[in-house]
């Protein structure tokens, strides 16, 4: 249609006998297709629907693990026997170390993560001989900036993935919400880890603050400041304003506008 008229426009340009009217004619016809072509620039969504949306917000966690044991002699002494090496696990009571004549025992199940001395070494105070961990009972420590912790609450549920296992969330709840030495924290308990998640790894974690039910759904790239292109029917796309309730990453919720399910709007900048 543009290419009709601009070739219409120089027929005209050749004939400057045309009234006046004709040229204001063309020039509206002009600026008819300009207009069409903007409103109608972008790809257009699928027709919206009413569905569930959830609100979360959004930290990386790092698993911890609950219980924790270091050999901490308070002398320097030295290595007289050692019962396990790292990585071993051992059960309650299980011989450990012994620095001198003090032998260490494990207080609990777990795993030795660190042991890096000979029999014969001497160890010197408050530097760890030796260090035992219970990988079965772990904890996922999220880090959040001011304005995602001001939303949290204990009791919030949580979802948790992990880089080497994207096929499969993890669930979990918030324990506490506290700060800490470089922003905000929570503790979310997780006691469905598998066994190859160590203390240690990082995961993303999603915690939901809001979830509503029945709610008129459009994608978040659609937006237009405060407003989206509607198009209903054969018609151009239209400007409407709206009223954004629930949001996430990817889609929002609309509260008011003329806009209802059914209805298709366009995303600007996006191209097929």
């Amino acid at each position: 249609m543009t290419n009709l008229l601009r070739q219409l426009s120089r027929r005209l340009g050749a004939h400057r006998a045309l009234s006046a009217a004709g040229a204001l004619a063309l020039a509206g016809l002009l600026a008819f297709a300009r207009q069409a072509r903007e409103r109608s620039a972008g790809i257009l969504s699928e027709p919206l629907v009413r569905g569930t949306i959830v609100e979360s917000v959004y930290g990386i966690g790092t698993v911890t693990a609950s219980r924790s044991y270091q050999v901490k002699p308070g002398i320097v002494g030295t290595i007289r026997a050692l019962h396990v090496r790292e990585g071993d696990s051992v059960r309650p009571g299980a011989a450990l170390i012994q620095v001198d004549d003090l032998a260490y025992r494990a207080p609990f199940s777990g795993t030795v993560t660190f042991l890096p001395y000979k029999v014969g070494e001497n160890i010197f105070p408050q530097l760890p001989a030796l260090s035992l961990v219970d990988l079965a009972d772990r904890y996922v420590i999220v880090a959040f900036e001011q304005q995602g912790a001001l939303q949290l609450k204990p009791g919030l549920k949580a979802t948790m993935s992990f880089d080497s296992l994207r096929e499969q969330s993890f669930s979990g709840t918030v324990r506490a919400v506290y700060p800490g030495s470089s922003g905000f924290l929570a503790r979310v308990d997780a006691a469905q880890l598998p066994p190859q998640i160590l203390p240690e790894m990082t995961a993303d974690v999603a915690i939901t603050v809001r979830e509503k039910a029945d709610a008129l759904l459009a994608p978040a790239a659609a937006l237009d400041r405060n407003s989206l292109w509607v198009k209903r029917g054969a018609g151009l796309p239209r400007r409407v304003l709206v009223t954004i309730g629930v949001a996430d990453k990817d889609i929002v919720e609309i509260l008011s506008g003329d806009v209802r399910a059914g209805d298709r709007v366009l995303i600007k900048g996006k191209t097929r």
